[in-house]
């Protein structure tokens, strides 16, 4: 039973699951493979959950996929042909330009 605001069904950024690891380490011990989960997330998040989210948010109403979004949140690309990668993966080509407004995103949130 899921009681920590997790949606079922939806995709997490590696900042999301530092926040759900860390809510639930506090309510008690992690077993191994959630305490590897946790080590690695801890490592590798760039961002709070709240910013990771927000920036979710923003990349998702340009149209871009939710996998799409966690990627570009996980990754933090450096440079609009990174960015342009993750999109190629897309099923539907996004509009002209998506690439350059998602990278304004990425480093407007870069750094926070």
């Amino acid at each position: 039973m899921r009681n920590d605001g997790e949606k079922a069904g939806r995709t997490a950024s590696i900042p999301e699951v530092l926040d759900i690891l860390e809510s639930r380490k506090k309510d008690g011990e992690l077993g191994y493979e959630q305490q590897l989960s946790y080590d690695h997330v801890k490592k590798f998040a760039q961002l709070s959950a709240d910013k990771a989210a927000k920036m979710r948010a923003e990349l998702e109403a340009l149209g871009i996929s939710q996998k799409a979004c966690v990627s570009l949140v996980d990754t933090m690309p450096t440079d609009v042909l990174q960015i342009r990668q993750v999109l190629a993966n897309e099923k539907v080509t996004p509009p002209e330009g998506t690439a350059e407004k998602a990278f304004e995103i990425v480093e407007k949130n870069r750094g926070k």
